[in-house]
C-alpha cells in the first residue's frame, strides 16, 4: 500500500483508506481475512517533515485455541512514523531507527505495508478465545464441551499418591 504525499496540499491532514488485504502479504498465519482493511491516518507537516500517526483495523475469522471452533474477530493496531525526505542522517538519539522513513524529494511516496504489517502481526492474540468463556475440548473424548456435556469420569490419578488419600478420609 503507498502514500503520495503530492495527494495533499493543506496539512494535517485525516484520511481513511479502505483496501483489500492478504493474510500471506501481511504474514498473518493461521488467519483468513474476511472484509476490506480499514487505515485511518492523520498526517501533520513541520518544514519537510511529515509526523504521521494511524491505526489499522481488519476484520479476520480465527480459529478458538480452546474448543478449535472458528470465529469472527478484528485485529486492530496503532502505528506512529515520521517521514524525512532526503538521506538518512544520524539522528538516533532523538527517533528510533524504526519509526523514521527517508523518501525522495521528488518523489515523495510512502510504502505503508511494512508498517502495516507490523501493526497487524503485533494485535494477533497468543491465544485466540471464542468467548472468554470457552470451556474448550474434552481431553478424553474430543467433545465440544460448549456445545454437549460428556460422560467422562477425569480422575487421573497418580499411584504414588494414593497413601495420602486415607488422610482425606
Amino acid at each position: 500500500m503507498n502514500l503520495d504525499l503530492r495527494d495533499f496540499r493543506v496539512f494535517p491532514v485525516d484520511l481513511t483508506i479502505e483496501s483489500e488485504a492478504d493474510a500471506q502479504e501481511y504474514e498473518l498465519q493461521g488467519i483468513t481475512v474476511r472484509d476490506l482493511m480499514t487505515v485511518k491516518m492523520n498526517i501533520h507537516k513541520v518544514k519537510e517533515e511529515y509526523y504521521c500517526q494511524g491505526m489499522v483495523r481488519l476484520p479476520v475469522e480465527e480459529e478458538c485455541s480452546r474448543c478449535l471452533n472458528l470465529f469472527d474477530a478484528e485485529l486492530s493496531g496503532d502505528f506512529s512514523f515520521i517521514v524525512k525526505t532526503g538521506s538518512p542522517e544520524v539522528d538516533a538519539a532523538t527517533v528510533a531507527e524504526d519509526e523514521m522513513i527517508y523518501i525522495n524529494t521528488h518523489e515523495p511516496v510512502i510504502e505503508l505495508t511494512d508498517t502495516i504489517r507490523q501493526s497487524l502481526v503485533l494485535a494477533i492474540p497468543m491465544k485466540p478465545l471464542c468467548s472468554e468463556d470457552c470451556r474448550g475440548l474434552c481431553p478424553n473424548c474430543g467433545a465440544n464441551l460448549n456445545e454437549e456435556t460428556c460422560e467422562c469420569r477425569l480422575e487421573d490419578t497418580d499411584e504414588r499418591w494414593d497413601g495420602l488419600k486415607d488422610l482425606l478420609e
